[in-house]
């Protein structure tokens, strides 16, 4: 007799994910003062649970079951009212994996959403398919053609080698290639229209994703430059922030009065435009160019209002 295949009900699926995420984030701190224990847990996360009370035995088989024999998660248990924690501080590479989708439950992401909904608007019937044909594309390795519309307006066929769907700088953007160029491109995909998938093979990427995008503070990628700004200590928590996507090197003067900070970057122009808010308080040390091009764009915008 043939097995039925079951099909498991999502909603439930993404509660048990929500539940166990919620018990990692809980325990993961050695020096939390709660004394966690099965019960205390229990009644913790019956607050994000509909219609469901959970109880000390339910949630110490979930944690034996789910969390150590499943995910591979050792947490340290005794009976009675013993403290529950993880045996030992997690790993790095499944903490970002747990962190990331655990931040998809606790925090809004409205950038996202606005991304999304603009993709939904302008896709209501095939938003959804678009986005799984061209991530099956590209685990594929297989070509895809579309319209596009440009940034003038101008729509034009493509033929593409899909790489990866990529969220950043409030777009949606697909990374792929055009066969016989060699750098690859962006693709705000609510612009691509009439999405046909081919059975032509396309060449793996001559770098990830994550390669192209190491020099960008926003999404443009290109060529680098290196890069040389010093800024004043008043603004260095803005610029500290501003400037960790791309792992700068710092360096304190003597006095503290200003920081310089030294960098590849592959948006150049939109480092400058980025360095207009904090006035003199920010200067581009070199390159020359990147010089001139800040003292430019500072005399046309001041041309505005003379």
């Amino acid at each position: 007799m043939e097995k039925q295949f079951i099909i498991p009900d999502p909603e439930k699926k993404l509660a048990v994910i929500k539940r166990f995420l919620h018990i990692i984030a809980l325990l993961q701190n050695p020096n939390d003062s709660t004394k966690w224990n099965g019960t205390s847990l229990a009644d913790k996360l019956s607050l994000d649970e509909d219609r469901v009370t959970l109880t000390d035995k339910s949630i110490r088989e979930y944690i034996k079951n789910d969390l150590k024999k499943n995910l591979g998660i050792d947490v340290g248990m005794g009976k009675g009212g013993r403290r529950v924690r993880l045996a030992s501080p997690i790993e790095t590479n499944k903490l970002a994996s747990l962190i990331n989708v655990y931040c998809l439950f606790v925090a809004r992401d409205s950038s996202r959403e606005i991304v999304l909904d603009q993709l939904m608007k302008r896709h209501p019937e095939d938003c959804l398919w678009m986005l799984a044909s061209i991530y099956f594309a590209a685990k594929d390795n297989k070509r895809i053609e579309c319209d596009y519309t440009n940034n003038q307006g101008e729509e034009k066929h493509y033929t593409l080698d899909p790489y990866d769907l990529v969220l950043r700088n409030n777009n949606l953007y697909l990374y792929c290639g055009i066969p016989g160029e060699k750098n690859p491109r962006l693709f705000i995909v609510n612009r691509i229209r009439n999405l046909k998938l081919t059975d032509q093979d396309c060449p793996d990427p001559a770098m990830t994703a994550d390669e192209a995008f190491s020099g960008s503070l926003g999404s443009f990628i290109g060529k680098k430059h290196f890069v040389r700004i010093r800024y004043s200590s008043a603004i260095e928590n803005p610029m500290e922030q501003f400037l960790s996507i791309i792992d700068p090197v710092i360096e304190k003067s003597p006095d503290g009065a200003w920081i310089e900070a030294r960098f590849n970057v592959s948006d150049d122009r939109y480092l400058c435009k980025q360095l207009f808010m904090y006035g003199r308080d920010v200067e581009i040390l070199e390159p020359k160019e990147l010089r001139e091009e800040m003292v430019k764009m500072l005399k046309e915008s001041l041309g505005v209002y003379c």
